[in-house]
């Protein structure tokens, strides 16, 4: 009778196997990583979207209220303002700008569908002093009103803020 002796096994298929194993997680764990911040890329885009929708609205809003009889929105002096013995600032540049119901308004949100921003949009109006030597006034008879028109839009969150601005001349 033969006698069989057990060979020598050396285990190398257990830490290959590891091995593999901690790469496969790694691997998953970065296209999980990935995927998140292609999620939150995408969210902020559409954040940023909403906002400028919501500004574009207001300043549209804006314009068409400045050109009914009577204008029923504030119309401010033309900037820079004092804020604070600090250097002249425009009101749409001073936070407390478009928080206060004098010097911009909120602007109605039409429809009820989608995302809803995280404020509501806000315009203001600033009536512009334009200098008597323009091009335009030589064929009007007399001064036309002009007026900056500055629109502020939210996003989903605070984070995503649209500023617009356009000139009206009437």
């Amino acid at each position: 009778m033969k006698r069989v002796t057990p060979c020598l096994q050396r285990g190398a298929v257990l830490p290959m196997l590891l091995i593999s194993l901690l790469v496969m997680a790694f691997l998953g764990f970065n296209s999980l990583n990935t995927a998140l911040l292609e999620e939150k890329m995408a969210a902020n885009a559409g954040s940023r979207q909403l906002a400028f929708q919501a500004a574009e609205h207001a300043l549209r809003f804006c314009e068409n209220q400045l050109q009914l009889t009577p204008v029923t929105i504030p119309q401010l002096r033309q900037g820079p303002v004092a804020a604070d013995g600090a250097n002249g600032m425009h009101y749409w540049e001073m936070a407390d700008s478009w928080r206060n119901d004098k010097i911009s308004i909120p602007v109605p949100r039409i429809g009820t569908e989608g995302l809803a921003p995280a404020a509501p949009a806000r315009c203001l109006a600033e009536h512009l002093e334009l200098d008597a030597d323009l091009q335009f006034q030589l064929y009007a008879p007399q001064p036309r009103p002009a007026f900056r028109i500055t629109a502020r839009g939210v996003g989903a969150s605070n984070a995503a803020v649209v500023l617009l601005q356009s000139y009206l001349l009437l």
